[in-house]
């Protein structure tokens, strides 16, 4: 008999109370639905921009996130596997990546489209020839001409080639052959770029001002493939090209005379304990203002483990040849440290799909301390940042 008056009072109750809120909604003032907006703009202020590629065949997607708290401000996005590029002031995205009729296979088209950064909106596109490389992503897979007219795009079916298109008319200018050659490196001047081939060497291809001919010169070795590779990744100090073996050995090299030659080579992991090595993607990072390199590294370093997380990025003096500070990071998979006197390092984990700041203490040897940290939501070895 309780139970059955409990469930009567109950339902008593529910019918007064749904009374009482009908009663009052008759009360108020006629129902005004809420309107749904965006941002015309972002908000402004410097960014770090992260390229999610996607292998499943769904869209990749570049995120960009506030330089200052790693706040997710906007996102631009294309098709599957895709190269990025940021133009240097920052307000420029370009994106290549593939759209297939089965998401994965099937007949499909390689495009590059351009984006407005502050609005993340598409500005145009542009069908490239169906032979864009199909690789994780590095910057050295897609690079702007040193006054950004032309875009280089490397192919590989597999024979490689790069596609050059004049951003001033929006077209394919030509297709350069380079077997046995991969990565783009422009020269700082003019228009043309270096890149690496299967036997040590280097070639620099020097185009035309209308980008439709070109000239080739190859170097003489500059690096042993089969004892001392080096990655993708580079930068530039003063000019020179920076580049990292596996072996943690720092090639430096000069592109001015239109070819490649080696100005110095230089081990930062000699005397150190722990069998270090370089790991990660993009693994090259040097801060302009203090002619610093970082590098992130980890220990029991052997063939097959250079694209591993890293544990510590080092800070090493390019000038005086000395390693500065080893800091402890999160398994990051590629670096990228602003230029300015106090500069930022940015870095990207596969292992936990996030994207971290760390502030770097030039006082401190320019030891590097996580400062913030957000989610990348995908598959990500390459970043940079606006000025």
């Amino acid at each position: 008999m309780a139970h059955k008056l409990s469930v009567a009072l109950c339902a008593a109750c529910l019918i007064g109370n749904a009374a009482l809120v009908g009663s009052a909604l008759g009360e108020d003032t006629e129902f005004v639905p809420e309107t749904v907006s965006t941002k015309e703009r972002m908000d402004p202020g410097p960014n770090v921009f992260v390229n999610m590629q996607n292998w499943r065949g769904g869209p990749s997607a570049v995120y960009f996130y506030s330089a200052d708290d790693l706040t997710l401000k906007g996102s631009v996005s294309g098709g599957a596997q895709s190269h990025f590029a940021v133009s240097k002031d920052g307000n420029t995205v370009y994106l290549v990546s593939g759209f297939y009729s089965r998401l994965a296979s099937g007949s499909g088209e390689h495009v590059l489209q351009i984006f407005d950064v502050p609005t993340n909106t598409l500005k145009t596109e542009i069908v490239l020839p169906f032979k864009v490389t199909q690789y994780t992503d590095d910057k050295a897979l897609l690079q702007l001409s040193a006054d950004e007219r032309f875009l280089y795009v490397q192919n590989a079916t597999p024979a490689t080639s790069v596609t050059v298109v004049d951003l001033q008319k929006g077209s394919v200018a030509q297709e350069v052959p380079s077997p046995g050659c991969f990565g783009i490196y422009p020269t700082l001047e003019g228009y043309g770029y270096s890149t690496i081939c299967n036997d040590g060497a280097f070639t620099t291809y020097s185009l035309g001002e209308d980008g439709t001919t070109f000239e080739s010169q190859k170097s003489d070795k500059i690096f042993d493939p089969d004892s001392d590779p080096i990655y993708l990744a580079s930068d530039r100090a003063k000019g020179d090209l920076l580049f990292v073996s596996y072996h943690a050995n720092v090639y430096r090299l000069s592109d001015r005379d239109g070819v490649v030659k080696s100005v110095s080579v230089t081990p930062m992991a000699e005397g150190v304990e722990g069998n270090w090595g370089t790991s990660g993607y993009s693994v090259v990072a040097y801060n302009d203002a203090n002619n610093i390199l970082f590098v992130p590294m980890a220990a029991d370093h052997h063939d097959g483990s250079h694209y591993h997380g890293a544990t510590e990025v080092w800070a090493y003096d390019l000038e005086n040849k000395a390693l500065l500070y080893r800091s402890n990071v999160d398994d990051l998979n590629g670096i990228h440290v602003t230029d300015g006197a106090v500069p930022t390092l940015y870095g990207v984990s596969i292992g936990s799909s996030k994207v971290f700041k760390y502030e770097v203490d030039p006082a401190a040897r320019f030891a590097v301390k996580k400062a913030a940290e957000q989610s990348d939501f995908g598959f990500a070895t390459t970043l940079t940042s606006s000025p």
